[in-house]
């Protein structure tokens, strides 16, 4: 018979990203993240070990969960504009399902500066740099897309929807970072198209 109960590894992370967002992530224990959860302390430090090992396992996963969805966007669009606009729209259609991941991840990069996921989180975007680049390629020695460094590529796409998702996720503006996907989508393949 399936299930579909979370796995006791997630519901420590999903419980942690709740505290963290009532409270931050220095204000927060791990008793209260124990509690929220309903594990045992053993459980806790079985699976983590300390507050910062769950601050770091929730971004890694949050960012997973975000390449994931990106690239299942990207493996279905046709062609170069198909698939820049699926770049940005990854990250607009992310950012607006998971507003506190994506307030943890904006604001929160510092909890992995001491955590020995830190390798781990730059080995898994050197791959993702990686499958990005070698989509991009052939479209550039086609000639339908600019020929820039890679480093600038990113900002171009995603870089008018994440200014906004910082005004979104701040509160500071108040209508939802989607109801705009399409002028955003729109102002990346302007920016890269030949």
């Amino acid at each position: 018979m399936a299930t579909n109960r979370k796995s006791r590894k997630q519901e420590i992370l999903d419980a942690a990203l709740s505290c963290f967002t009532e409270h931050g992530v220095e204000a927060t224990t791990i008793d209260m993240i124990r509690e929220r959860s309903g594990s045992s302390v053993g459980s806790m430090y079985h699976h983590f070990g300390s507050k910062e090992s769950i601050a770091a396992a929730l971004y890694v996963d949050a960012l997973a969960g975000y390449h994931a969805y990106q690239q299942e966007l990207l493996s279905a669009a046709n062609g170069a504009e198909e698939g820049v606009k699926a770049i940005a729209c990854a990250y607009i259609d992310w950012i607006a399902a998971n507003p506190d991941k994506a307030r943890f991840v904006l604001y929160g990069r510092g909890v992995l500066a001491k955590s020995e996921l830190a390798g781990e989180l730059k080995e898994r975007t050197r791959r993702s740099m990686a499958e990005l680049q070698a989509w991009f390629r052939p479209h550039i020695e086609a000639g339908r897309l600019k020929t820039l460094p890679m480093e600038v590529v990113g900002s171009l796409i995603t870089g008018p929807a994440h200014d906004y998702a910082r005004l979104w996720l701040s509160g500071r503006v108040k209508t939802n970072i989607r109801t705009y996907r399409e002028i955003f989508a729109e102002a990346a393949w302007n920016a890269l198209k030949a």
